[in-house]
C-alpha cells in the first residue's frame, strides 16, 4: 500500500508541549497551497502505487479554508491513482469546526477526522495553551456527526500537571458518552525548547510522578478496553475496524509520499524530508528546485533493524519471527534470543503481543531487542 501525507503547518498559537513543525504567525496561506501543488506535481512518480490513504497533519488543517483545500484535491486527482474506499484522515481543531466546513470537507472525500481535543477540562485547556473551551470541544463532536462523518478520533493527554486519577476518568467517561471509534491517548511528555520545557525549568510547572503517570495508562487500558477498544499501538485505541490505516503503513514500512514543510517521505529504505522552514520551502518550490538529495538518508540493513524493532514494539502485535527471518536472515538468531529472554521477563506473550509490563516498560524492550 501507499500513503500520501499533506503537512499545513499553521496554528493560531503555539501549545506548551508542541514540538512539531508548525508556526504561529501571519504567513500567505495561498502562496502556501500553491507550493503543494507544484510539490505534489513534481514528486509525483516517487510512488509506484495507487495511494490507499491520505493524512492531512500539522500545524491544524483546519485553519486553511475551503477553497484552498479544494486546490489540494484537484492536484491529488490529477497526479495521482487514489484506490476506492481509501481513507482519507483530517487533523481539525475544535474551534474551527462548523456545520458548513465539515459538510465540504466531506464532500471532498475525507472520511476520517482527527480532532485534538486534549482534554474535557477547561483548567487543562488553559494550561497548554488551547484555543477552545470543553464546551466547544463537545459541540465540534456532535457537529461533524450530524455533518456525517462518523469515523472520528480525538486526542486527549494524559499525565497533565494537577491532574488525578479522577478527573483523567472524568475525561475518558466523557469521550465514552460520544461513542465515538477511536481515540488517541497521549503521555505529556517534555520536549526540548518548548514552552513546557521552558516552565519546568523554572519551575513553574511539574509534571506527574512516574507512579502516578503509569496508574493514569493503567486506568485508560482498563476503562477503554471494558468499553470494546482494543489497544493497538501505544497511544491507540480503536473499536474493530477503525483502526488508523495510514498510521499503521508507517508502522509497517509502506511507502509514503510527504508533501508540505517539515514533511517527510519513504520507500524501499530511503527516507527524504522538507525543511522545517515554511519561507525556506516556499522559495525553494517556486524556484523549480525539487532535489532532495541533500536532505535524504539510505537506511542500512541494520538501521533498518533497529528502525523494525522500534516501531514494531509499539504495537501490540507488531513483532514477527517469520517477518525477521525473511527480511533480518542475518540477525535471526539474534532476534530470537532477546525475544525468549523478553518473554521470560515478561514483556511477551507466547504469540508475542505485549503485556502489560511491555505497555509500561516499552523503551527498555525495545532496547533489548535493538542492535
Amino acid at each position: 500500500m501507499a500513503g500520501l501525507y499533506i503537512h499545513i503547518p499553521f496554528c493560531h498559537h503555539k501549545c506548551i508541549y508542541c514540538d512539531f513543525y508548525s508556526i504561529a504567525q501571519s504567513f500567505d496561506k495561498t502562496r502556501y497551497v500553491q507550493a503543494l501543488t507544484k510539490e505534489i506535481e513534481h514528486r509525483k512518480a516517487f510512488l509506484e502505487e495507487p495511494l490507499q490513504t491520505i493524512y492531512f497533519g500539522g500545524g491544524t488543517p483546519s485553519t486553511l479554508s475551503f477553497d484552498l483545500l479544494e486546490r489540494i484535491f484537484v492536484s491529488i486527482s490529477q497526479n495521482l491513482v487514489l484506490i476506492s474506499q481509501n481513507e482519507v484522515s483530517f487533523e481539525a481543531n475544535p474551534e474551527d469546526i462548523s456545520l458548513d466546513y465539515v459538510k465540504g470537507l466531506k464532500e471532498l472525500g475525507i472520511n476520517r477526522i482527527s480532532l485534538g481535543v486534549q482534554s474535557f477540562e477547561d483548567k487543562d485547556l488553559k494550561l497548554l495553551n488551547r484555543s477552545h473551551n470543553a464546551d466547544m470541544a463537545k459541540k465540534a463532536i456532535e457537529t461533524i456527526q450530524k455533518a456525517g462523518i462518523s469515523n472520528i478520533s480525538i486526542d486527549l493527554i494524559s499525565n497533565l500537571p494537577n491532574t488525578t486519577l479522577e478527573s483523567w476518568q472524568k475525561n475518558l467517561e466523557t469521550f465514552l458518552e460520544f461513542k465515538l471509534p477511536h481515540i488517541s491517548c497521549y503521555t505529556l511528555m517534555r520536549e526540548e525548547g518548548t514552552m513546557l520545557d521552558k516552565l519546568l525549568i523554572k519551575k513553574k510547572l511539574s509534571l506527574l510522578t512516574e507512579e502516578e503517570s503509569l496508574q493514569q495508562l493503567d486506568l485508560t487500558m482498563q476503562i477503554l478496553e471494558q468499553n470494546g477498544y482494543e489497544h493497538y499501538e501505544t497511544s491507540s485505541f480503536a473499536q474493530p475496524n477503525y483502526q488508523s490505516r495510514h498510521n499503521k503503513a508507517y508502522w509497517t514500512f509502506a511507502s509514503y509520499l510527504g508533501i508540505g514543510a517539515g514533511a517527510h517521505s519513504y520507500k524501499e529504505g530511503l527516507r527524504t524530508w522538507n525543511e522545517n522552514d515554511v519561507f525556506a520551502y516556499t522559495n525553494r518550490i517556486f524556484a523549480g528546485d525539487f532535489d532532495n538529495t541533500n536532505r535524504q538518508e539510505q537506511l542500512s540493513q541494520k538501521d533498518k533493524y533497529n528502525e523494525y524493532v522500534m516501531l514494531s514494539a509499539r504495537m501490540k502485535n507488531g513483532l514477527s519471527l517469520e517477518y525477521v527471518k525473511s527480511n533480518f536472515a542475518d540477525y535471526y538468531d539474534y532476534f530470537c534470543k532477546q525475544i525468549d529472554k523478553a518473554k521470560q521477563q515478561g514483556f511477551l506473550n507466547d504469540d508475542l503481543s505485549l503485556t502489560n509490563k511491555a505497555w509500561h516498560l516499552q523503551d527498555e524492550l525495545i532496547l533489548s531487542l535493538a542492535l
